[in-house]
């Protein structure tokens, strides 16, 4: 029978050794301002055409809250719909990296105890 003592002091030396890593995921950050777009006292006009530069240029958040300004709401809605499934799908890559990391750990600790 393995005491917990031997166990840890077995981690330890593992983890010294480098075969047991810390379980980082390569995450892509998304910084996330208060700041307004600046479509806020614009023009209906002024603001659909901003409204589609920031489309053209993939920044859906920031056409979406032109579009309102601009009363199209349709295309407001579009717009912050594609914002949304970017968001997802980098959250989902991240869960997916630090998953994979996870189970490589995993892996090489039970590679450590045999």
């Amino acid at each position: 029978m393995v005491s917990l003592k031997s166990t840890l002091a077995l981690f330890a030396v593992l983890a010294f050794a480098g075969v047991v890593a810390p379980v980082v995921a390569q995450e892509q950050s998304v910084t996330v301002t208060a700041s307004r777009t600046g479509c806020e006292g614009m023009s209906p006009s002024e603001s659909s055409q901003l409204a589609r530069e920031a489309e053209k240029n993939g920044e859906y958040q920031r056409a979406s809250e032109c579009f309102v300004v601009a009363g199209e709401y349709t295309r407001a809605h579009r717009a912050s719909t594609r914002a949304a499934g970017e968001a997802a799908a980098l959250a989902k890559h991240n869960a997916s990296t630090a998953a994979a990391n996870a189970k490589s750990q995993m892996a090489r600790v039970r590679a450590a105890f045999r």
